[in-house]
């Protein structure tokens, strides 16, 4: 099989301008230009109106294809079952009638849900499942595992507990964490020209988280370790407004005048912004499992390739892409450590220096190219 014929499916909107969206449309282009005879299969669900190659800035346009589903995702969790259950359905008539129609070709999944995958083993074509998380022991699961001929994880510690719970042989899993676009991320231009760009102020110290808000990501350190900053120095998050913050940390005190939300930004001009920052900060907390050991943040990877210094949770998860050479650690849910290793960071511009240097080494080995030629390898391998 020098060149797979693989049909991609996601459950998943697209374009979308959620993590997993970025993640799927940057795997499936570095697929497509490492040579992949690929298609996107993904729900015919309301989306933004550009196709995916202008939303995501992507080199070459990725073939979609979009399963009539009802499109009921939205309605609760009974609303997503049936949608979800809609697009499972559909997905395998389709795989069965290209199967009947003559082509030789793979099915590669990607876990965006716990069951939308059950049918896919019944196409009777050769399986592999990209896992971003632990997998319960349930019916579903054991039949995707059973089935597959391989599992791409994102880190060491799913791919143990898969083999653990599954009873998965080592071999038959390969670990490939998250990977960066380092044309998009690695820009030369100075942090005073990107701060104009952006309309933020020359002469302070900025500290910038970027993501979307979400509960599990411990987001109420932020504000604790603002309040313990000196004031001339600001955190800026980058993924949701004062509002978003104080519901998702259910916190109803006033917000410090020094963390500065800006809202939801556009994918492409992310760039800008970690570059206009002096520290970008990785969060992690140990009161959830998937934050604390199961992710394989793409920030960490934009942060290593803006050159910029990295303060990051001490988390196992982090862990597995930076060391100590590359990052500050803080310990996790330790507000006051972390404000220490912001200022420790600001502070000593020579050790920040030479963990900037050596993060930027190390990125240079996460692409998405070198991910995506990888991940056929193991395909051509295996299938």
């Amino acid at each position: 099989m020098n060149k797979p014929k693989i049909y991609y499916v996601a459950n998943a909107r697209m374009p979308n301008e959620k993590a997993h969206g970025i993640q799927i449309a940057k795997m499936t282009e570095a697929m497509v230009l490492s040579g992949a005879d690929l298609k996107l299969i993904v729900p015919a669900r309301k989306a933004s109106l550009k196709n995916m190659k202008e939303f995501y800035g992507l080199e070459v346009d990725v073939p979609l294809v979009k399963i009539p589903v009802i499109d009921t995702y939205t309605y609760g969790k009974l609303g997503f079952v049936l949608g979800s259950f809609a697009f499972m359905l559909a997905s395998l008539i389709y795989l069965l009638w290209k199967k009947l129609a003559g082509e030789e070709f793979v099915i590669y999944v990607i876990d965006m849900d716990l069951f939308s995958f059950l049918f896919l083993p019944m196409a009777g074509r050769p399986l592999f499942a990209e896992m971003h998380d632990r997998k319960p022991a349930s019916f579903p699961s054991k039949i995707l595992f059973n089935c597959a001929k391989g599992i791409i994880t994102i880190n060491k510690i799913i791919k143990q507990e898969i083999a653990d719970t599954f009873n998965v042989s080592a071999d038959k899993i390969v670990v490939h964490p998250n990977g960066i676009d380092l044309n998009q991320f690695a820009i030369t231009a100075s942090k005073e020209e990107m701060r104009k760009i952006l309309n933020l102020p020359i002469g302070c110290r900025i500290v910038l988280y970027s993501g979307r808000f979400y509960d599990w990501k411990g987001l109420e350190i932020l504000l604790e370790a603002a309040r313990l900053l000196r004031k001339e120095i600001f955190i800026y998050c980058v993924g949701g407004s004062d509002g978003d913050l104080k519901k998702i940390t259910g916190n109803d005190k006033a917000i410090p005048p020094n963390l500065i939300c800006v809202g939801k930004k556009d994918y492409k001009e992310m760039p800008l912004w970690l570059r206009s920052a002096d520290t970008l900060i990785v969060l992690g907390t140990k009161r959830n499992d998937y934050s604390y050991l199961h992710t394989s943040p793409m920030k960490l990877m934009e942060y290593m390739a803006s050159g910029r210094q990295i303060v990051a949770s001490r988390t196992p998860a982090n862990q597995e892409i930076v060391s100590e050479k590359e990052a500050f650690f803080y310990l996790p849910d330790d507000a006051g450590d972390l404000a220490r290793k912001i200022t420790e960071a600001l502070e000593n511009p020579v050790i920040a220096g030479e963990k900037v240097e050596s993060a930027f080494a190390k990125v240079k080995e996460l692409s998405w190219k070198k991910r995506a030629d990888s991940v056929l390898h193991f395909i051509r391998d295996k299938a």
